[in-house]
């Protein structure tokens, strides 16, 4: 592999390294989910930085010996800074990016074609907050290769009724039919949250933030999506732990 690369890229997480130092967690586009150290970026503002949520073209050094990165260049895309002026907001983008960590091995163009749509709707529609997450986890569902039937149990195989409210297993992590489940209250879906759900999933990302919900039902799928995210993830997400993102919106 060559030393010198660069990659699109979105900065997912940031802890200090060191005393001075930094390392970042990025989503690329060539390489994945990779750990980069940016060296300096708590010394002197003229230090190559990547602040959480920034997107663009980073130029990396690997070391073939050490197998890690470093942070030479960067030329911005977007810095998504506007995420940071609302509490709600932030926490979304978060989330989003928490996720993303935890569902490594998926399609790393898609997801960051996803995420990056993601992070500009979040600057520009702040409004439709919990729309953007809802279809965030709905269609990185379907990048991870686990996006859920809404028109049949996947394992009875028999079609839902019209106005039929579903359920969830557990062990098959989706969807399923009243006799097939596992789950009695956490995970329940009535029939328009279903019909919404099977309309814009075969959507693009922002023809489907775009279609209309109200705020009742908006608030209802985005805590169903929540848990759900919770099960793809494997594993608690910090993110949610204070309520935040299930109160908010």
């Amino acid at each position: 592999m060559e030393r010198n690369v660069s990659s699109l890229a979105i900065v997912l997480h940031s802890i200090r390294y060191g005393q001075m130092n930094r390392r970042l967690k990025l989503l690329t586009l060539d390489f994945g989910l990779i750990d980069v150290v940016s060296y300096g970026a708590r010394k002197s503002v003229k230090a190559v930085k990547g602040d959480v949520f920034s997107d663009g073209q980073f130029f990396l050094y690997y070391n073939p010996v050490k197998r890690d990165y470093t942070l030479k260049d960067v030329q911005l895309i977007a810095t998504h800074d506007e995420i940071r002026t609302d509490l709600g907001t932030n926490y979304a983008a978060l989330f989003f990016c928490e996720l993303v960590i935890n569902t490594n091995g998926g399609d790393s163009t898609s997801q960051y074609g996803l995420l990056s749509k993601a992070l500009d709707m979040l600057c520009s529609h702040q409004d439709l907050v919990a729309r953007i997450l809802i279809q965030f986890v709905l269609h990185l569902l379907d990048i991870c290769g686990l996006q859920a039937d809404f028109t049949r149990c996947p394992i009875c195989e028999r079609p839902y009724a019209a106005e039929e409210i579903i359920r969830f297993n557990s062990q098959m992590g989706s969807p399923c039919c009243e006799s097939c489940a596992t789950l009695d209250t956490a995970m329940i879906l009535g029939p328009g949250a279903r019909r919404y759900l099977t309309l814009t999933k075969g959507m693009d990302f922002p023809s489907a933030v775009a279609v209309e919900l109200s705020d009742r039902a908006a608030l209802r799928i985005k805590a169903y999506m929540l848990r759900y995210a919770t099960f793809i993830s494997g594993r608690e997400l910090k993110t949610l732990a204070g309520g935040m993102l299930q109160t908010l919106f």
